[in-house]
């Protein structure tokens, strides 16, 4: 069982973005709800819990609560109540800004986050996902990290636009240097063949640094090594552990008041040797 645990990014788009239609700088109007949702298992032994929130522009953030034995426990991070009339947003979160967590606890629980969006002015969901924690402390495992689906979809011979974020999370007090491979892809012939989108494409690489304490969302459309309407799978090595996450929101092509849907792509690590030592400068203790 397991006392510390990590989300990578709570996607909210409230940032404004490019229109690949016009060119023009547009804003989706939706509203993005998250919840942070940890369940005590211990029979006896109340859960002392310590939240870290991290951003990209903004110093790391604590906040910390108790959970009795047995009990599930809900934050909203987000601004007012949900449904059920929870309103309990942590001094510390800021729900207008991208943030990832890191969670320790004295018991070991279990971690989960549930995240969705709506149109203004309405409580029903338009899309919705949830997904577990990924376990600490980090170490070597951690250290490379994959996603299988990858794609930007941008063409007008389609209805829909597809954008995609991959995000990196590095809770470690010194920078994370990251290498970004995108291996290209194609389709599976019913023959049982394989066929290349793009026979010539190779690996494509782009390197990038996380400052300590920092996430990154990256737009994979800004990368010029990223073709759009090419499917790839995603890695990210680093030479410090960190966490991995995708993010893709799909629009409208052209229609920006609000997006049609969108979905956490879930990484995993899959550095060579797992049972190895941990890295120094990972993550572990108190901050």
């Amino acid at each position: 069982m397991y006392r510390e645990w990590y989300a990578t990014e709570f996607f909210n788009q409230y940032a404004p973005f490019r229109d690949w239609v016009s060119g023009q700088m547009v804003q989706s109007t939706n509203i993005y709800d998250a919840w942070l949702l940890v369940v005590n298992l211990s029979p006896l032994q109340q859960a002392d819990i310590a939240l870290t929130f991290f951003y990209e522009n903004e110093p790391p953030a604590d906040f910390s609560f108790r959970l009795p034995p047995r009990r599930q426990g809900r934050l909203h991070l987000a601004e007012g109540a949900d449904n059920l009339g929870t309103a309990n947003l942590p001094p510390g979160c800021n729900p207008r800004q991208r943030f990832g967590l890191l969670l320790r606890s004295t018991v070991p629980v279990i971690a989960q986050a549930t995240v969705g969006d709506r149109l203004p002015n309405e409580q029903v969901t338009n899309s919705m996902a949830t997904f577990l924690l990924h376990p600490g402390p980090l170490g070597e495992l951690e250290t490379l990290w994959t996603y299988v689906d990858c794609l930007v979809l941008t063409s007008d011979r389609f209805p829909l636009e597809e954008r995609e974020w991959l995000t990196i999370l590095n809770p470690n007090h010194v920078p994370a240097h990251c290498t970004l491979a995108f291996l290209p892809g194609g389709d599976v012939d019913l023959t049982g063949t394989y066929e290349a989108v793009n026979p010539e494409l190779g690996v494509q690489e782009h390197a990038v640094v996380v400052p300590p304490e920092r996430i990154l969302p990256i737009l994979l459309s800004d990368l010029p090594v990223v073709l759009p309407n090419q499917p790839y799978a995603a890695q990210v090595r680093s030479d410090i552990p960190v966490t991995v996450q995708g993010i893709r929101q799909i629009f409208e092509r052209g229609r920006y008041a609000y997006s049609r849907g969108w979905a956490v792509l879930d990484a995993l690590p899959t550095a060579a040797n797992p049972e190895s030592s941990s890295i120094p400068n990972a993550v572990s203790g108190t901050r």
